[in-house]
């Protein structure tokens, strides 16, 4: 069994919701974990590492299991074959806010798991009009966000020895389809103008980190989301579109 720990914010959150189930759907059995806190950054998760601070949200497979668990417990809790980082969003395009924090996480992570592949999520622009706070960082201008974020991400994974999960560019393609661009009546990929709606943006999160993690084409599965909200239904004929979104546009 595959064994993925998850080291970030509610944007892993996204990520994983469905990517034990997902993996499942085609024969395949992972073991996740989510160490979440919200909007906490790499200067947040060095600090709170160093600190041996018990300030986690702990999920496994997606679903909540405890409050106030530290990192050291999480990288101590199963042989990890893998773990992912990743910057908090408004953060994700300006350089200089991942030193020296993410080379000393790394380094700390490789001391405690030296067999774990390590890898960075490249997160993702926000919606054209989003209310975050750190958005006018970028110019309140998704496409810039998208290039800063992309350019930073990738320089930095690859100054660290860290595989990319490229998140960022498939939200990014799957936005410019009229299915999935509100602008032209389509679904949106957000619930709430960043984070990834509970089954379109989450769906699409499975489907790049099943191509990137497992190495397998998320194209054909079965698996179907289901935080549907009241008066919400989903349309399943948008599903196989997200997965050949992912698949085309996940070059790692």
């Amino acid at each position: 069994m595959l064994k993925i720990l998850s080291i970030g914010n509610s944007f892993s959150q996204d990520a994983q919701r469905y990517l034990t189930r997902f993996a499942k759907a085609s024969g395949k059995q992972i073991l996740t974990y989510n160490l979440c806190i919200g909007g906490c950054s790499l200067e947040q998760h060095w600090n709170n590492f160093v600190g041996d601070e018990k300030k986690y949200t702990l999920e496994k497979d997606g679903e909540w299991v405890a409050n106030e668990y530290s990192l050291s417990q999480g990288l101590m809790a199963e042989t990890w074959d893998m773990i992912t980082l990743q910057q908090v969003s408004h953060l994700a395009g300006k350089p200089e806010s991942f030193s020296p924090y993410l080379s000393n996480l790394v380094t700390a992570i490789r001391a405690m798991c030296p067999d774990a592949a390590l890898y960075f999520q490249e997160t993702w622009e926000y919606e054209a009009g989003s209310p975050h706070g750190g958005f006018p960082e970028y110019h309140c201008d998704p496409d810039e966000m998208f290039e800063r974020v992309k350019n930073t991400c990738r320089a930095q994974a690859k100054e660290n020895d860290l595989t990319i999960i490229p998140s960022g560019e498939v939200i990014h393609a799957a936005k410019k389809l009229p299915q999935f661009d509100p602008a032209q009546g389509g679904q949106s990929l957000y619930r709430d103008q960043f984070h990834m709606h509970l089954l379109y943006g989450r769906y699409l999160l499975a489907c790049v980190w099943y191509k990137t993690l497992l190495h397998s084409t998320p194209v054909g599965n079965s698996f179907l989301p289901d935080d549907i909200t009241e008066g919400e239904h989903l349309d399943k004929t948008l599903l196989p579109l997200l997965q050949k979104t992912a698949q085309t546009a996940a070059v790692c």
